[in-house]
């Protein structure tokens, strides 16, 4: 009796952490929230430009993720600047673009490139 009770207070223990670990999320997940949507750098890598497509057209994000809060929703063929583009942790590619607007508005942010007509820009961020 003695030793089934050393073997469960030495090995019980061992077990529960071992099954708590391979359940619990990893600390290289995709952020969460807010931190999605800023947590992506980007700069003025790249000198082309596109425009949104046909059928869609597809918002301005602030962060390259579907969830980011929309910047500005551009109408459709509207004239994009690209910047550069990144892979999100979901595995699809943004470009950090800013639209040709005549009034000089500075807005900018993140278009998926499934919504643009030649799939964005070709320059990584």
């Amino acid at each position: 009796m003695r030793n089934s009770r050393k073997w469960a207070a030495t090995v019980l223990p061992l077990m529960i952490t071992s099954a708590v670990l391979a359940v619990a999320p990893s600390a290289s997940a995709a952020p969460a929230g807010a931190a999605a949507c800023t947590s992506h750098r980007w700069s003025a890598k790249d000198s082309n430009w596109g425009t949104t497509k046909d059928n869609t057209g597809g918002p301005i994000r602030s962060g390259p993720h579907s969830s980011c809060s929309v910047v500005i929703w551009p109408t459709i063929h509207t004239k994009l600047f690209y910047h550069c583009y990144v892979r999100n942790e979901a595995g699809n590619t943004w470009t950090h673009v800013r639209p040709d607007q005549p009034n000089g508005t500075t807005l900018q942010g993140w278009v998926y490139d499934g919504n643009l007509d030649d799939g964005g820009s070709l320059k990584p961020c």
